[in-house]
């Protein structure tokens, strides 16, 4: 057959000489000699693709024997269905003409080789053609690289879970095919957090934490369908897709499944770890259609899960979320209130048993929105805890105090008394109370006595010691120190000598409780007494009726507070106060 490629070519030479010197070129060694896969093919009478010539490179490439019986039909160098596509695409050329350039692969051996090639026909003088010249490049290895690039592109490389990205494409799909099934079935989405895993990675160090990461994301596959899809979207966090369901019942077993596998203990370096998980669920009957948002809801009830207490399952509920967008726009209002001063200090006020007269206010927040109008403290008070905007309104709180108290010592009409402020406990933790109680005394010129500081139980217990210091130093300022809330708490009796505080201030919930020599009146009594016997002074809150006057004037007590007398009023109302105006008579 190296006939067919062997031709002698001659040629002139250009140097002037009258005789021709002949020269053959052997077009087979040429042929063999290439860095690409040489086929020459033809078509027999038949329409039988077969093969005229095959060069060692593509004989490396296919692993074919180095004697081949050629011609022979293509199909006895390969099978059929791995021969299919070169064979199509060389009937085309020998029927219509033309060049062809494809890509193709075939099983040589153990190997799936991925190749490129390109159909060159030749023609006879007539313009017929006659045979294919086929040139194969072998691009496996190429392909396996780009294979694996993509692998990365899609998988978590510790875990070899799909990652994000492929979670989220195929949430995409299951979220379309749901639409087309015309909500027949639907999908749903599970995010799974690893409760406590820090203290993992603190305890045994962050490469066992690795190999408990892998560990965990074998036991979740073991807990999911064939269908669903497992997936490593960061440190500590999975998801599933559940790509099909009828029934919520079925997402509910996933569930359990995981939270009954995590009963079982991980042998991690020859330790016994025993852990848990919080897992929140979205599907396409609770939530949007919309990938990215049953993403988000899913974490939504995930995190609602750990606030709930851990190792449980929270199901999304709109109203929930709701609420939670609320909160969060609550808090931003919030923050722009307290900088544009649109906040108010209210006053309620401290009466004299005795005398009937005004002893004291204490001072209260009081926020008036311009569009939902009053915003209970309730709402907004641990919200600015929570988001550390409470020293901010506490500061702001003593010094609007502070302005108050100014102008009652300056009104010649007016006779200035103490008023109290609260404080929680997370500013005396995030910030320097007596420093910024001192500044705003001195800069408004306030006697000390005039300004009082109320804080309660549980912010005491939070950092004792702390706090402890900073009641010392703002009573060396003059400024008294008030226990409000008392009796709720801890062990309110073991305060009385260990805190520097001089004013107790009675919780209501004792006073609605209150009767004539029921216990309640007798624990009171105890209180006054001893409160008496270490120079305290005792306010008694949430004063509503008369009855309960005169049993606290029976048991002792000094100062009252509560809707009887006044409810929080405004500064103007608090000054015709300070000028005399008692509107409890």
């Amino acid at each position: 057959m190296a006939d067919t490629l062997t031709s002698n070519v001659s040629s002139i030479a250009q140097n002037g000489e009258t005789n021709a010197t002949a020269k053959i070129v052997n077009t087979t060694a040429v042929a063999e000699s290439l860095p690409v896969g040489i086929l020459v093919c033809g078509l027999t009478p038949g329409n039988v693709t077969e093969v005229l010539f095959i060069n060692q490179f593509a004989r490396d490439i296919f692993e074919l024997p180095q004697q081949l019986n050629l011609p022979c039909p293509i199909d006895v160098l390969w099978n059929p269905s791995d021969s299919q596509v070169l064979t199509s695409q060389i009937q085309e050329v020998f029927r219509f003409g033309g060049e062809s350039n494809f890509e193709w692969s075939i099983r040589a051996g153990a190997i799936e080789r991925f190749l490129s090639s390109q159909l060159i026909p030749l023609r006879n003088s007539d313009g017929e053609i006659y045979q294919v010249v086929c040139t194969v490049e072998d691009q496996t290895a190429e392909k396996l690289a780009e294979r694996n690039l993509l692998h990365h592109a899609f998988h978590d490389a510790l875990t070899g879970q799909p990652n994000r990205v492929l979670f989220r494409n195929k949430l995409e799909e299951a979220v379309a095919e749901c639409q087309r099934t015309g909500g027949e079935s639907a999908c749903a989405v599970l995010i799974i957090n690893i409760d406590r895993f820090q203290q993992i990675n603190e305890s045994f160090g962050h490469s066992a934490g690795d190999r408990f990461l892998i560990s965990m994301a074998s036991t979740l596959r073991r807990c999911i369908r064939g269908a669903d899809t497992l997936a490593r979207l960061s440190g500590d966090e999975f998801s599933i897709l559940v790509s099909h369901f009828s029934d919520i019942e079925e997402v509910e077993m996933i569930c359990s499944r995981i939270h009954e596998a995590m009963q079982q203990p991980y042998d991690l370096d020859g330790n016994e770890v025993f852990t848990s998980v919080s897992v929140g669920v979205a599907t396409t009957l609770s939530s949007s259609s919309h990938p990215e948002d049953l993403i988000r809801d899913a974490d939504f009830a995930m995190h609602r899960a750990k606030s709930a207490g851990k190792a449980r399952t929270e199901i999304y509920r709109r109203d929930s979320h709701q609420r939670a967008r609320n909160q969060f726009h609550l808090e931003t209002e919030l923050r722009r209130a307290v900088e544009r001063n649109e906040l108010d200090l209210f006053y309620q006020p401290i009466i004299d048993l005795q005398t009937n007269e005004l002893h004291g206010f204490e001072g209260l927040t009081r926020w008036i929105h311009k569009e939902k109008g009053f915003v209970s403290p309730a709402e907004f008070i641990p919200l600015a805890e929570e988001t550390g905007v409470i020293v901010k309104l506490g500061r702001w709180a003593v010094e609007a105090a502070c302005q108050q108290l100014r102008s009652w010592i300056d009104n010649p009409n007016a006779t200035a008394v103490p008023v109290n402020v609260n404080v929680s406990g997370i500013q005396f933790a995030r910030d320097d109370v007596a420093a910024m109680v001192e500044s705003a005394i001195k800069e408004y010129e306030i006697p000390g006595e005039y300004l009082r500081v109320e804080l309660t139980e549980s912010s005491i217990m939070a950092n004792p010691t702390h706090i402890s210091e900073s009641l010392q130093r703002i009573r060396k300022l003059g400024v008294k120190v008030a226990l409000d809330d008392f009796g709720t708490g801890y062990s309110s009796l073991n305060y009385l000598h260990q805190f520097p505080i001089d004013i107790i201030k009675i919780d209501r919930s004792f006073i609605n409780q209150l009767e004539q020599d029921n216990e309640i009146y007798k624990i009171l009594k105890m209180i006054s007494l001893l409160a008496e016997s270490l120079g305290h002074e005792v306010v008694a809150e949430g004063i509503e009726d008369t009855q309960h006057i005169g049993m606290l004037q029976d048991m002792g007590f000094s100062f009252a507070q509560g809707f009887y007398y006044s409810k929080p009023v405004e500064s103007s109302a608090a000054t015709n106060m300070v000028t005399g105006e008692l509107p409890w008579g």
